[in-house]
């Protein structure tokens, strides 16, 4: 089946392609800068940006299968509107080039953070509010307009479904997400105290086959959140040390602390430093814990997997492709290329 990946060395990409091509598809991989994800890879890549619609135009084609993941993430503002413009109008742009262009369906992935997950004591479901309006976050915004902006072209013809996954860890996280950088850290024995609150995290394999039966089972114009299980920082790493067979974390550095270093941002700015900690970062950590997968699991059967077997895969993908150590040598490479 011809297929469309756009973010493709993205973590999610990542995953997504190769399980792609496990069952025979022709991978067309999109990314504005393709990276590590996608070396040795059987996929045709397509560098450009998902904003270009005469670029999207010659990747897309009719009878294609479109996966848009490409995005930017953030919990420090807009980025100079960055944000905004790849969020809402690169998936704006994505799916009106596919309606134009004929393509099969559209697998627009969203977020979690499209809805008002500050919204505590009920499950966040399909039904909850967007963050439009409720949010203080550009990017929770952002994934809002852009998960709209896709509904509006399935009204004018477009066949799509969305799917919003929560907080995702897993293997092939070759860019090292700060969640990456956190199991990669344990595993050198050196993760120091943890931060506080948790968040409702997902196996980025269990997200790859809830877009995947989204694509072939999901109703056009409907969303599906695909969840897994909420976790507190320190339960994860303590999981993780525990399969790693390193210091297990005792430390959680108290949210007073984390409020107080954010209170000091604008002095610290104007200092000429970055502020530690953000607003949106804030609300993250104290997101409505309960997140609703019933609706994938009715309509697609999904089904997360335990967290403990999530991060167990993510240290035998480490092991396997003997990430750590390369990582290290790259980094004396470039200390040793600086240095000359």
């Amino acid at each position: 089946m011809p297929t469309v990946v756009t973010g493709a060395s993205g973590h999610l990409g990542a995953t997504l392609v190769r399980q792609l091509l496990a069952r025979g598809d022709a991978v067309k991989a999109v990314d504005l800068e393709p990276g590590l994800g996608l070396d040795g890879l059987d996929v045709q890549v397509h560098r450009g940006d998902i904003r270009d619609a005469a670029f999207l135009g010659t990747v897309v084609e009719p009878g294609d299968v479109v996966f848009h993941l490409a995005s930017i993430i953030s919990t420090s503002g807009d980025k100079g509107g960055l944000v905004t413009s790849v969020n809402v109008d690169g998936a704006a742009t994505v799916a009106r080039v596919c309606r134009e262009r004929g393509a099969a369906r559209l697998v627009h992935t969203s977020s979690i953070h499209a809805y008002d997950i500050d919204t505590h004591g009920a499950p966040v479901t399909e039904t909850t509010p967007l963050a439009i309006g409720r949010s203080r976050s550009a990017y929770n915004v952002s994934k809002a307009k852009g998960q709209l902006a896709v509904l509006d072209e399935v009204s004018r013809g477009l066949d799509a479904v969305v799917v919003n996954p929560c907080g995702v860890i897993g293997p092939y996280d070759y860019k090292a997400s700060r969640m990456g950088k956190f199991f990669r850290a344990i595993a050198k024995g050196n993760s120091g105290p943890v931060g506080p609150g948790g968040f409702n995290w997902v196996d980025v394999r269990d997200v790859v086959d809830g877009m995947l039966a989204a694509a072939e089972r999901g109703r056009a114009g409907e969303a599906y959140i695909l969840a897994g299980h909420y976790n507190t920082n320190l339960a994860l790493g303590r999981i993780a040390a525990d399969i790693v067979g390193k210091p297990i974390p005792d430390r959680v550095i108290p949210m007073w602390f984390l409020s107080l270093l954010h209170a000091a941002g604008p002095v610290l700015s104007v200092l000429g430093r970055r502020p530690p900690v953000t607003s949106e970062a804030l609300d993250a950590l104290k997101a409505n814990p309960e997140m609703s997968h019933a609706k994938a699991t009715a309509a697609l059967g999904y089904q997360p997997r335990p967290v403990a077997d999530t991060i167990r895969g993510i240290y035998d993908w480490l092991t396997a492709e003997d990430i750590l150590a390369k990582e290290s040598a790259a980094r004396k490479a470039a200390r040793a290329a600086k240095a000359a």
